[in-house]
């Protein structure tokens, strides 16, 4: 993705599944709403789309829910570095931060859909369901 399709460093998820990424991290209640911000549902959601080896482009509207500041120095970009430099086998990527992201937001977009079927739609709360679906 090149860096003229993107909005001042702002990560992009689809617009149909902002619904997941804010029922998970909008509320006071940790049993409810396990995650402090978007960025880590997003950050998790990348995880498991690479775990699973499935990368699924952004279709449709897109919604920017979090800047690239709100990712962590010390553990969320070297994290998203890791998956990039793992998928493309190639260090230069490490030096572009618009890719390592489209990288990571074509990840989780593959993966939020497996946070929505573990934690949301099974019985008993999300936070509980997270860390039974971790296990």
């Amino acid at each position: 993705m090149s860096t003229a399709t993107r909005t001042k460093g702002r990560v992009n998820i689809e617009t149909n599944v902002r619904d997941i990424y804010e029922s998970l991290s909008k509320g006071s209640n940790p049993l409810s709403t396990p995650f402090r911000t978007m960025k880590d549902v997003f950050v998790l959601a990348a995880c498991i789309g690479f775990e699973k080896g499935i990368r699924r482009p952004l279709e449709g509207g897109k919604h920017q829910p979090f800047h690239y500041a709100q990712l962590s120095e010390p553990v969320d970009i070297p994290l998203l570095k890791a998956i990039a430099i793992a998928t493309t086998d190639d260090i230069t990527t490490l030096a572009d931060l618009d890719e390592v992201v489209a990288i990571a937001e074509e990840f989780a977009n593959e993966g939020i859909n497996d946070i929505r079927q573990y934690v949301l739609e099974h019985p008993g709360e999300p936070l509980w369901n997270l860390v039974e679906a971790i296990r």
